[in-house]
C-alpha cells in the first residue's frame, strides 16, 4: 500500500520510463551478447593461439636462417683460411695460426649469445680449436682437453658436403669424452665443411646451438598464461618447459612421446610429430602447433631435412579464464539491473533537484579539472551519490597524476631502449665495417707481393750503382746526395714491406727521432715540386727543449712525406703548408707521454661525404692516385701507437694532426726545461 502510494506523478513516470529505455533494452542485449561473445571469445582465443605459435615457428626457420648466414661467414675468416691451409702443410699446425682461430671464435661467442659452443676439427674429426659457453662467457678450452670425435655421426654427414654446404643435425644429448653430459644438454649442430685453397677439405666448422634457447622462444608464450613449451621432432623425442620448470632453472631431458599419452591423445601427438599444423581442444588442455619452415638460405645450401614442431599447451580452465569471467559480468549486470529497478523506485522522488548540480561538476571533470566536488546537503540517497562522485572525482584525480607519473617512467625507459637499440645496430655496422676492410687488406697483400716483385729488381740494381760510385772519388756535396740516395732506396725497401704489411703486421724498429731530422730529409725531396706548384712550406723549427719522438726513421719519414705530397698535390695553383709542433699538459704527463705534430694545407678541403673513406685503402679522388697513401700513413701510425685525426672545412683547407709517443725519458728534460709551446700554427721557417 505504501509502495503503490510512491508510485504517483513524476516519480511514477520517470520510474516507468527508466524501466523501458533503460532496463529492457538492456537485460534482452545483453541476453543474446552472452552467446555470440562466449562463442566468439572462444574462437578468437584459438586463433590468437594459432596465429602466435605460427609466428615464433616462422622466426626459429628464419633464425636458423641466420645461424647458417654466420656459419657461412665464418669461412671467409682470413685467419680460419690460414688454419685450413696450415693443416695441409703441417700435423699439427702451428700454435700461433690455431691461437688466432682462437679468438675469432671466442669473439663470434662473445657476439652471438645463443652459441654453445663452436669448434674446428680436422678431416680425421679431432678438434684443432674449441671455444664454449660457460656461465655466460667465452671459454677457450685448452690443447690437452681437445677430444676426437671421429666416432661422431654429424662429422661423417658434414665431410661428404661440398663447400658452401651446411649440415643441420637432429634434435641429440650432447657427449663429452663419450658420455652423455651432465645435466644433459639437447642441442642441434649446424656445420661446413672448410676447404683450403685449391678445394680439397681439411676440416669442418660446426656451431653447437642449445635447445633451451629454440624452447625459450616459445616458452615466453606459453609461460604467460600458465602453460608448457614443446620442442617434437620425427624421431618421436621432445623436449618441453612450463612455467615452473624455468622458474627453477632445471636442466631438459628428452623424452618419448610415449609419456605424453596420458595428456594428449595419441592422434594429435602424431599429427604434431609429423609436421602437422593447427589448434585443438585436447580434454582439459589447448594446444597450439606448427612446424618449422626451412628459410630460403638454409633451403638452398642445406640437404638436410629439418624436421621439427613447436607447440604450446594451456590448461583449458586457465586459457578461458576470461570467458568464465564474462558469464559473471552478465549475472552482475542481471544484479545490477535489479537493483536498478529497486533504487529508481526509491530515488526517483529525490533525483530531479540534485541533476543539475550533479551534471554540472560532471562537466568539469570532463574538462579535465578533477578538483571540483559536489556539495549536496541532506539524508537520502541523493546525498549519498553526491558523496560517491566526490569519492569518484578524488579517485580520478589521484588515477590522473599517477598516469602522467607512469607517462614520465615510460617516456624515459622507451629513450633507455632506443639509445641501448641504436648502439646496438651501431656495433653490428662496426663489425661489418671491419670485415669489409680485412679483405680489402687481403687483396692488397696479394698486389703487395706483385710490386715487390716488379720493384724489388730495379731497387737492387739501383743500390749496387750507387755503391759502385761511392767508391769513386767525389766531391763532399756529391757524395752526401749519393748517401741519400742509398737511404731512399732502402727506405722504398722498407716501404714496399710496410705495403705488404696490411695483411701481415710488419715489423717495426722504433729509436729516439728528432722531428727536425725527418723534416729536413723530407722538404728536400718535396722542394722541386712544391715550387713547381707555387707552393709555399712552412714550419716551426724544433727547439733544443722538444722531446725526441719514439719511431721507426725511416716510417717517420714516410708518413711526413705522404702528407705533405698529399698537401702539394690538393693545390695545384698554389697555396701554404704549415708543420707544427705541440703538446698539451695532460699529454705529457699520460702514463705514455705523447707529442701533437700538425700537417696543414689552404687548399680546397675534403667534402663531408668523402671525408670517411679517406684513409680505406684504394680509395682516391684523383684519377692518377693508387689511393695508398693516406692507408699507410693510418698503418704506420697505429703500429706505433700513435692516433691520427683530420679536420677539413670544404673550400678552407685541411689539416692533418697526429699524436706521437715520446722517445722514453725524452720528455723529462723538455718538461724542467718549462715545457713545450710551439703551437701546430707556428711563426714559420720558409722550406
Amino acid at each position: 500500500m505504501f509502495a503503490v502510494q510512491r508510485l504517483k506523478g513524476l516519480s511514477a513516470r520517470i520510474y516507468v520510463a527508466f524501466l523501458v529505455t533503460a532496463a529492457v533494452p538492456v537485460m534482452v542485449a545483453g541476453l543474446i551478447g552472452i552467446y555470440y561473445s562466449l562463442d566468439a571469445l572462444k574462437n578468437e582465443t584459438l586463433h590468437h593461439l594459432d596465429h602466435e605459435v605460427s609466428g615464433r615457428a616462422a622466426n626459429l626457420g628464419r633464425f636458423f636462417d641466420q645461424v647458417t648466414s654466420e656459419l657461412l661467414l665464418l669461412t671467409s675468416l682470413p685467419v680460419v683460411a690460414d688454419l685450413s691451409e696450415a693443416l695441409g702443410r703441417a700435423d699439427p699446425p702451428p700454435e700461433a695460426v690455431r691461437q688466432r682461430v682462437e679468438r675469432a671464435y671466442e669473439a663470434f661467442v662473445r657476439a652471438y649469445p645463443y652459441v654453445y659452443q663452436i669448434r674446428f676439427l680436422s678431416t680425421d674429426g679431432q678438434e684443432i680449436a674449441r671455444v664454449d659457453r660457460r656461465n655466460d662467457r667465452p671459454y677457450v678450452v685448452p690443447s690437452e682437453a681437445l677430444q676426437n670425435k671421429s666416432d661422431r655421426y654429424y662429422v661423417h654427414d658434414s665431410l661428404e658436403l661440398q663447400a658452401g654446404q651446411v649440415y643441420v643435425s637432429p634434435l641429440d644429448l650432447n657427449i663429452e669424452h663419450a658420455k652423455v653430459e651432465q645435466p644433459e644438454r639437447p642441442v642441434i649442430r649446424f656445420a661446413t665443411p672448410m676447404p683450403d685453397r685449391t678445394g680439397t677439405t681439411r676440416g669442418l666448422i660446426v656451431i653447437n646451438l642449445h635447445a633451451d634457447f629454440m624452447l625459450g622462444q616459445i616458452q615466453e608464450m606459453a609461460g604467460l598464461r600458465g602453460g608448457t613449451a614443446y620442442l617434437f621432432d620425427r624421431a618421436g623425442f621432445f623436449i618441453s618447459r612450463s612455467a615452473n620448470d624455468a622458474a627453477r632453472a632445471t636442466g631438459l631431458q628428452m623424452q618419448s612421446v610415449e609419456v605424453l599419452t596420458t595428456l594428449f591423445p595419441r592422434s594429435l601427438l602424431g599429427t604434431m610429430v609429423r609436421g602437422g599444423r593447427g589448434t585443438e581442444v585436447a580434454g582439459d588442455w589447448i594446444v597450439a602447433y606448427a612446424p618449422i619452415a626451412l628459410g630460403r638460405t638454409l633451403a638452398e645450401r642445406s640437404d638436410s631435412s629439418v624436421e621439427w614442431v613447436i607447440a604450446s599447451a594451456f590448461p583449458r580452465a586457465k586459457l578461458l579464464e576470461a570467458v568464465f569471467n564474462l558469464y559473471l559480468l552478465y549475472a552482475v549486470l542481471a544484479l545490477c539491473l535489479i537493483a536498478t529497478a529497486v533504487g529508481g523506485f526509491l530515488l526517483s522522488r529525490h533525483l530531479l533537484l540534485p541533476l543539475s548540480l550533479l551534471a554540472r561538476e560532471t562537466e568539469e571533470i570532463a574538462k579535465g579539472n578533477f578538483a571540483r566536488r559536489t556539495a549536496i546537503r541532506g539524508n537520502d540517497e541523493i546525498t549519498d551519490l553526491g558523496a560517491r562522485f566526490n569519492v569518484m572525482a578524488g579517485k580520478l584525480e589521484q588515477s590522473y597524476r599517477s598516469m602522467e607519473e607512469q607517462k614520465g617512467h615510460l617516456e624515459e625507459e622507451v629513450k633507455a631502449r632506443t639509445a641501448q637499440l641504436e648502439c646496438e645496430q651501431e656495433a653490428r655496422r662496426e663489425i661489418d665495417r671491419q670485415m669489409f676492410q680485412t679483405e680489402k687488406m687481403t687483396a692488397m697483400g696479394e698486389l703487395a707481393m706483385g710490386l715487390a716483385h716488379e720493384i724489388g729488381n730495379p731497387l737492387a740494381g739501383m743500390k749496387a750503382v750507387v755503391q759502385m760510385l761511392g767508391e769513386e772519388e767525389l766531391a763532399p756535396q756529391v757524395r752526401e746526395n749519393l748517401s741519400r740516395v742509398h737511404g731512399e732506396i732502402d727506405r722504398l725497401s722498407a716501404f714496399l714491406r710496410t705495403f705488404h704489411g696490411f695483411t701481415a703486421p710488419q715489423e717495426t724498429h722504433p729509436v729516439a727521432c728528432r722531428l727536425k731530422d725527418a723534416l729536413e730529409d723530407v722538404l728536400l725531396w718535396t722542394r722541386k715540386e712544391a715550387r713547381a706548384r707555387n707552393v709555399i712550406i712552412d714550419y716551426a723549427t724544433c727547439c733544443e727543449t722538444v722531446p725526441d719522438l719514439w719511431a721507426d726513421s725511416g716510417q717517420l719519414k714516410q708518413v711526413l712525406l705522404n702528407l705533405v705530397i698529399n698537401a702539394v698535390q690538393a693545390m695545384p695553383a698554389g697555396g701554404r703548408i704549415e708543420i707544427g709542433m705541440c703538446a698539451r699538459d695532460a699529454e705529457l704527463s699520460a702514463a705514455v707521454p705523447r707529442m701533437r705534430f700538425c700537417v696543414s694545407d689552404t687548399g680546397p678541403g675534403i667534402t663531408p661525404e668523402v671525408l670517411p673513406k679517406i684513409f680505406d685503402p684504394f680509395f682516391t679522388t684523383r684519377t692518377d692516385g693508387s689511393g695508398l697513401g693516406l692507408a699507410v700513413v693510418k698503418k704506420i701510425a697505429m703500429q706505433h701507437g700513435a692516433d691520427i685525426f683530420v679536420h677539413s672545412e670544404h673550400g678552407k683547407g685541411t689539416r692533418f694532426e697526429l699524436i706521437w709517443p715520446v722517445a722514453p725519458g725524452a720528455h723529462d728534460a723538455s718538461v724542467r726545461a718549462g715545457g713545450v709551446t710551439l703551437p701546430c700554427q707556428a711563426e714559420p721557417a720558409h722550406a
